[in-house]
């Protein structure tokens, strides 16, 4: 019987034309599963893996209408959205579109910190798979909506915004990254409640979520809540 779950190995290549500083990854502090980053054209693509899931960085949606792409599962930063309807095959695909202050490298790092490092957290990591065949991808791809906050914002009337645009059915990604002398899973499950709460009692969606020992100052206690649109 075929394996269907993607292979997380130690190699994750960001395919992109556009020159990417990776120094950002430091595999001593962020105490991931083993993880290399590597950077590899928009050519690459059409030799990319069926089990693997590719990282794609471009200006616009339309560089993608003619490239073939291997994998089942990709992660798109686009700096614009022109509203291409993306091919079949992208079908599979969650897409970030850049902030107007972001940058490519910027994003870059936003997702990763986001959404990434769910795939390789050594304690509740999440499969791409499932949150691919969630049913927020019934009607093919989906944007992601990115937002981080502390965690003693949570518990702010000002936060509540934030929860706003979440639409009942909506499907939700928390990544919680704390320090490494204050991690419990304790800890986790008290601040899961929190966002529930907030997300208030007609939420019923799904909520996939993961956590990260990190020694990062800038990471450090920094919750991540995204969610996906159409």
């Amino acid at each position: 019987m075929p394996n269907n779950e993607v292979d997380l190995n130690e190699n994750l290549a960001i395919y992109t034309h556009t020159k990417i500083n990776l120094d950002f990854f430091n595999p001593t502090v962020e105490h991931l599963r083993p993880l290399n980053m590597v950077q590899k054209p928009l050519s690459a693509l059409a030799y990319s893996q069926t089990n693997k899931f590719a990282v794609i960085i471009v200006d616009d949606l339309a560089e993608l209408t003619a490239i073939p792409i291997g994998c089942e599962h990709s992660i798109v930063i686009t700096a614009k959205n022109n509203l291409t309807p993306l091919p079949e095959h992208l079908s599979n695909t969650i897409i970030y579109q850049q902030a107007s202050n972001e940058n490519h490298q910027q994003a870059l790092e936003k997702v990763f910190n986001a959404l990434i490092k769910t795939y390789f957290s050594p304690e509740l990591f999440l499969e791409p798979a499932d949150l691919y065949q969630s049913d927020a991808f019934e009607k093919g791809q989906r944007y992601i909506n990115i937002h981080s906050l502390q965690e003693q914002q949570l518990m702010n009337e000002n936060v509540k915004p934030l929860f706003s645009p979440i639409g009942k059915d909506g499907t939700v990604i928390l990544n919680f990254n704390l320090h490494q002398s204050s991690f419990s899973l304790d800890k986790i499950q008290d601040l899961t409640e929190i966002i529930i709460e907030q997300l208030g009692e007609k939420f019923d969606g799904e909520i996939f979520y993961s956590c990260n020992a990190t020694s990062k100052p800038e990471q450090s206690d920094l919750i991540y809540l995204s969610y996906l649109s159409a």
